[in-house]
């Protein structure tokens, strides 16, 4: 009898051990599997994003819902939640919190710990943008972030935009939704997503999709922005009132819009007309009008960062920039513009989509995609495109974040797409004289920098010191073993972009006898150590040139003859590379000559531009044997 409880009793202890094992491969189901199958990856991932954006009478009212998990200290910026908004808009946190793996709520957000703030701080001219913000991090990782947010806006251009193809943040489960009056009727583009839902509810037209996001694990070199896997959905209403009536029927009806919003915005103060009377008295050509007149505005206004979509579509008034000389890139080409008005020259607003990489605008779908605005000069002989926001850039110069993109021009009847002329070779050749004395191991070197190099000097030239000049010098131009001596920054001709740094440098261990041989150390150019072909997932995108030219003479320790390296000629589809050879008296000279093309390529393009690239950084890092003859 006893034996029989017992095992009745084992059969019970067996069937608890049994639930509990399954409630415990239940949560390894729910959240440890899930954790380390995708989320390990990644610093932080969105594990739900849903964003139901209605528009409700002359208001857009968006709601987000999120589930943001935190996977490593790293995600921790990731907790910072910013709502950025305007003047008029209202903004609302729903009921926020941290919770952990198994759902349990950690902290609660309290409402005292929501902040607003100026999107500018101290500066008066944006004080109708403002950010919300507030956090939420824990000690212990992963944790989860669960929050939501309203904003109600009072004007508005688009009805939702979905765009993460640059983005490192992976969404496991997205919804986007938007709901507008059937009598309001909506234009979408959309990519890598399925066809949305669509419903009729209460005389409204709701379209629901779903999607999800997964980045590669790490960022590759020179990786495309225009990633050809990621979901993009933009939609937009047909008719919108922004300031004034517009449409997105066409980009020439979009343009036209921007027009009439910034309509009578160029009026110059009385003073100011006074002032360019005096800037341009005697000068009859209207090119050099154009320079003096983008002189003043380089040397008497300064440019605060604000971007398009932040700030809003309509400019501040040229009257506004001309009393405080300051402004965002609309303010400042709206007063560039006016100021030639003024003087009688024509010019043209002109919206861009600008950054280190060319994000290429959809032609095909008119809306609001632009991130910043420069202005277009149509002269008899050339059209000059003016970057309106930097104090350093030569006139009609377009530099790495706005080259070869189109830009949609801004005319009252007949805005268009105009495009931005290409960097070429000598747009962004930098090159070093060096001269290697061997006996002392003394190295002085004149390195002239144009493209994104100057671009990188300039804005180091305004709080220059040994510092930060030798560790510019360390991470693009020199490499090797030595100390920095002396320097010298040379700025060029206003007209002229580009900028020459002197240097005078004692270098350690540069030669080597070995019997009748030399080893001299080469003063190679630095060469990008890209993904090899088997590894890499994404196309390539090189956005401009990168050209450079090396002479160095090598001061031979003896006066002797030595027999000289074979030389180098390397041509393909991708670039040229050369390398000569010269002895004059003790003196050796190596010539040398690296281009790099600007293109996109495949990853079967990828394969041959690899292999150029490898061969020409082996022969780079290859060490110079001289042998006496």
């Amino acid at each position: 009898m006893r034996s029989h409880f017992l095992y009745i009793y084992k059969q019970i202890l067996i069937y608890l051990l049994s639930l509990l094992i399954m409630k415990f491969v239940a949560i390894v189901i729910l959240y440890i599997i899930p954790l380390f199958a995708v989320s390990q990856d990644f610093r932080s991932e969105y594990i739900k994003y849903k964003s139901y954006n209605q528009i409700k009478g002359d208001k857009l009212i968006r709601t987000d819902s999120v589930i943001l998990q935190i996977n490593e200290r790293m995600g921790d910026h990731d907790a910072e939640i910013l709502i950025n908004y305007s003047k008029g808009d209202k903004v609302s946190v729903g009921d926020a919190w941290i919770e952990d793996m198994q759902g349990n709520i950690v902290r609660k957000l309290k409402n005292k710990e929501i902040t607003d703030r100026s999107s500018i701080s101290n500066i008066s001219l944006y004080e109708d943008d403002f950010v919300k913000t507030f956090e939420l991090k824990h000690n212990q990782y992963p944790y989860r972030i669960v929050y939501s947010f309203r904003v109600i806006y009072s004007k508005f251009l688009s009805l939702a935009s979905l765009n993460y193809t640059n983005s490192r943040t992976p969404i496991i489960s997205g919804e986007l939704v938007t709901e507008a009056p059937i009598d309001l009727p909506i234009t979408f583009k959309q990519r890598n997503t399925n066809p949305p839902a669509i419903d009729t509810i209460n005389n409204n037209i709701r379209y629901v999709w779903k999607y999800n996001y997964r980045p590669f694990k790490t960022k590759e070199l020179n990786a495309s922005p225009n990633n050809a896997e990621a979901a993009i959905i933009h939609a937009a209403p047909i008719n919108f009132k922004y300031g004034v009536e517009g449409n997105n029927e066409n980009w020439k009806s979009f343009g036209n819009w921007v027009y009439r919003l910034n309509r009578g915005r160029d009026i110059l103060t009385a003073p100011e007309q006074a002032k360019i009377n005096s800037l341009l008295s005697g000068v009859t050509d209207d090119k050099e009008k154009a320079k003096i007149l983008y002189k003043y505005l380089q040397d008497y206004t300064r440019y605060i960062n604000v971007s398009i979509n932040i700030g809003g579509m309509q400019t501040y008034p040229a009257s506004y920039v001309s009393t405080n000389k300051y402004g965002d890139c609309k303010a400042l080409t709206n007063y560039m513009q006016a100021m030639l008005k003024y003087a009688g020259i024509k010019s043209y607003y002109t919206l861009i989509f600008a950054g280190g990489q060319i994000v290429d605008v959809d032609t095909t779908f008119p809306s609001q995609v632009f991130n910043h605005a420069i202005l277009t000069i149509p002269f008899e002989k050339d059209t000059v495109y003016l970057e309106c926001t930097s104090k350093n850039t030569p006139f009609g110069n377009m530099g790495t974040f706005t080259q070869a993109r189109k830009a949609l021009l801004i005319d009252e009847n007949n805005s268009h797409f105009v495009n931005i002329p290409p960097l070429n070779p000598n747009d962004v050749l930098c090159s070093r004289s060096i001269l290697v004395d061997l006996k002392t191991s003394d190295v002085k070197l004149t390195s002239t920098a144009r493209g994104d190099n100057y671009e990188s000097l300039i804005y180091l030239a305004s709080d220059i010191n040994k510092n930060t000049i030798d560790k510019y010098i360390r991470n693009t131009i020199l490499t090797g073993s030595y100390d920095l001596i002396d320097f010298n920054l040379e700025k060029a001709a206003p007209d002229n972009p580009s900028i020459k740094l002197n240097t005078e440098c004692q270098f350690h261990n540069l030669l080597k006898k070995y019997g009748d041989n030399l080893i001299i150390e080469p003063f190679s150019i630095e060469i990008p150590t890209y993904e090899t072909p088997e590894t890499r997932k994404s196309d390539l995108q090189l956005d401009y040139p990168s050209f450079y030219k090396d002479t160095i003479c090598y001061s031979l320790p003896d006066d002797k003859k030595v027999k000289l390296p074979e030389d180098i000629n390397m041509e393909s589809d991708y670039g040229k590379y050369s390398i000569s050879y010269k002895q004059k008296n003790n003196e050796v000279y190596i010539y040398k000559s690296i281009l790099i093309s600007s293109g996109r390529y495949n990853l079967i393009e990828y394969k041959e531009f690899y292999d150029f690239i490898t061969t020409v950084k082996n022969n780079e890092l290859k060490k110079i044997y001289l042998q006496y003859i």
